[in-house]
């Protein structure tokens, strides 16, 4: 027989509330927890319920360890994983991907330009602002994103979030974060910490109208019940932002081999959503948000160049047409 417990434990990510199901041989050693939401009461001595419930919930741990990630999380081995420095500016242009055909094509442009696969990766990105009609942040090219990135901790998989923020810096770049004709962006990105930070503080600076504007017209439960099934994200002193859409994405990225080559600085990402929209995009991140406007002219040339390359495998692709985002698609 397995026997199952259930302890509750609250991250220090999120600070949300959850409920882990814990399956222990008879010999005491622990062969698998998962996150319940079903009671305690719920939870039986039996075999047959155990699987039932790792069968009903999207997130299983299946291994003889636990593992939990927070922000700013580091691995077994000491290091961190993964994700943007404090604040970094991304200069990105999207490309469209029309069916599967047309990416296997673009795939094989890649594959001859020098480019391998350097990371496949699955993440889920809710986006906030405040409560409809508002969307006060949205509306100023200021986004707010908590992503849930599928992680792995030697034999375990679980999931890190972090909060970002994406916003344009259009006077203090002459223009820049304002989309182009072609499609091209360039943003300024913040993570964890100082993207917690900023977001606290933009909440802080709202004029007293728009602080005491900021109610919904429906009630959370009614905004909530669109996620229904889903722990969604929260964060302390931003109780006035809501969730407006959540994405889930599976992205293969693509890098260089060649260290010196043009493309060296270059990161190609293929992204499918679980809604079956497929973009592509190409990005360069220039480190501690540079003034130097020079640069970030030459990363847009590089990064045009490559997408013209990587468009012409398909005949009907126009590179100069702007490619709908993700998050413009699913709006």
């Amino acid at each position: 027989t397995i026997s199952i417990t259930t302890i509750e434990f609250t991250t220090t990510a999120s600070m949300r509330n959850y409920n882990l199901c814990l399956a222990f041989t008879p010999a005491s050693s622990l062969l698998r927890c998962w996150k319940t939401r079903y009671p305690s009461s719920s939870c039986t001595h039996s075999s047959h319920h155990a699987v039932a419930f790792q069968q009903q919930h999207h997130r299983q741990y299946p291994s003889r360890h636990l593992g939990i990630m927070h922000e700013g999380a580091h691995t077994a081995d000491g290091q961190i994983n993964g994700g943007l420095a404090s604040s970094d500016l991304e200069i990105e242009k999207k490309f469209a991907i029309p069916d599967a055909e047309t990416a296997k094509k673009m795939k094989q442009t890649l594959t001859s330009l020098g480019f391998q696969i350097s990371l496949k990766e699955e993440f889920v990105d809710w986006y906030f602002d405040l409560p409809a009609p508002r969307w006060h942040f949205s509306l100023q090219d200021c986004w707010f994103r908590y992503r849930e990135r599928k992680v792995k901790i030697m034999n375990n998989w679980g999931w890190r979030g972090a909060w970002q923020v994406k916003r344009g810096k259009k006077e203090e770049h002459g223009g820049i974060g304002a989309r182009e004709n072609d499609g091209m962006t360039v943003y300024e990105e913040l993570q964890g910490k100082h993207a917690k930070e900023l977001i606290l503080d933009m909440l802080a600076e709202l004029s007293g109208a728009e602080a005491s504007d900021t109610s919904s017209d429906s009630p959370p439960s009614a905004i909530n019940s669109h996620y229904s099934g889903y722990d969604i994200p929260y964060l302390a002193g931003a109780e006035s932002l809501v969730p407006f859409a959540r994405l889930e994405t599976f992205r293969t990225s693509y890098e260089t081999t060649d260290n010196d080559g043009e493309f060296c600085a270059l990161k190609v990402d293929i992204d499918i959503t679980d809604f079956g929209y497929m973009v592509g995009e190409v990005e360069a991140v220039l480190n501690d948000v540079p003034e130097d406007k020079a640069k970030v002219e030459a990363a847009k040339e590089k990064i045009r160049k490559l997408v013209d390359l990587i468009s012409s495998s398909e005949d009907e692709s126009d590179a100069s047409t702007a490619a709908l985002g993700k998050l413009e698609f699913y709006l």
